[in-house]
This record gives C-alpha cells, structure tokens and sequence, in this order.
C-alpha cells in the first residue's frame, strides 16, 4: 500500500514544527495526504487533528496555522482529491473520443487509483456517510459530488459512438449508473478486494462493449 507521502509529488519529507515560508506549499500538502489516510481509515470522528499532525510529523501549531478546525481540513480533503479526479477524466478524454474507449479509459485509471493509492478511494466512499453526520463539511463533499458528475457526464456529452451504448436512454441517465458503479467498485479497492473489483469492472466493460458492436 502507498504511503501518503508516496502519493504526492511535493512533500519535502522532513519533520517540521511550524514551517517556514519557503516550506509551506510542501508541508499543507503533506498534511492533506495525511488527513486524506486517516480520515479514510479511521472515519471523521475517529480522526483527532493531534492523529493527523502526528503521522505529518508536525507540530498541532503547524497544522492549526494552515486548517483551524477538523472541518476545514476535511473540505481541503475534498478539494485536493477533486483535483486528483480532474486530471483522471482529462487523461480519459484525451484517450479517445469513442464513447467505449473512453470508459475503457475511465476504470483503467480509476484501478490505478484503488491499487496505489487506497486511501483517496476509501475517502471517497466514506463521504456521503460523513455528510449525514457532519454538515459542517457541506462546502467541501457537495462540490465534490457535484463537480464529480459533471465531469462523468461531460465525458459522456463530448464523446462519440454512443449510440449503441446508451440504447435511446440519456445521457444523465448513464452518467448516474457510471457513478454508481465506480462507486461500487471503489468500495471493493477500499476493502482491499482488488481482484474482485478488477473482475466487477471487466464484466462492466462488457456489457458496454457488446452494446458498442451490436
């Protein structure tokens, strides 16, 4: 399994209290790779900000400068792994513009991300869960849904020889039963049950690729 610090590509790797200037891009990324493996494993409540500041090796000061409150570090969550998300959809338009490659693509990528990086996936399947409970991380988990299906539907709009594959339904309509299913097989990667959720997906695939070539 990936470390936090495996997963990002700006963390400097020192210990630091409350970092210097010059540090400080490294050190609030760091923090939110943390705060991502924590709340990920731990849940919300079972997440102490002390936890989180422990396993970035820095100060509570450190991390109080940069997130006063548990909530705001959990909205930053939400936002970086948008972003993680942004680049995921990108690389999959830019893959093909056949509706077929591009969810090819899509689980492909989203495999990659159950595989190396676990923690970002059980994150995300514990939002919906988190946001019952705590409305206080509204701004952060709302925008993430929201922007996560306009990127699965954009997909889906820009994309070509669809025909076959949505059979006369909508478009909205198979950008929500895509949610769904990566949904589902994020929550497999999450448990660890990569060859499940591997097999889950290839069954999926299929059923788009006879629907693509009737």
């Amino acid at each position: 399994m990936a470390s936090p610090t495996d997963a990002s590509e700006t963390p400097s790797g020192r210990k630091l209290g409350r970092p210097a200037d010059t540090d400080s891009i490294d050190t609030r990324d760091r923090i939110i790779l943390c705060a991502c493996t924590k709340f990920a494993g731990e849940g919300f409540e079972g997440t102490t900000n002390k936890d989180i500041a422990s396993l970035a090796g820095v100060s509570s000061a450190a991390l109080y400068h940069y997130f006063p409150s548990k909530a705001d570090l959990y909205v930053a969550v939400c936002e970086h792994i948008n972003t993680v998300f942004e680049r995921v959809f990108q690389r999959a338009r830019d893959f093909d513009p056949r509706l077929e490659r591009r969810m090819t693509a899509l689980l492909v990528e989203n495999g990659k991300i159950g595989n190396e990086t676990p923690f970002i996936v059980g994150f995300v399947t514990g939002i919906a869960s988190v946001l019952k409970k705590h409305p206080e991380v509204a701004e952060g988990a709302n925008v993430f849904n929201a922007s996560f299906r306009c990127m699965t539907l954009e997909l889906i709009e820009t994309s070509t020889e669809k025909e076959g594959i949505l059979a006369g339904g909508s478009e909205a309509g198979f950008a929500d039963l895509t949610i769904s299913a990566l949904a589902g097989f994020g929550r497999l990667s999450a448990r660890g049950e990569h060859d499940r959720r591997a097999a889950a997906a290839e069954m999926y695939l299929r059923l788009i690729r006879a629907a693509a070539h009737k």
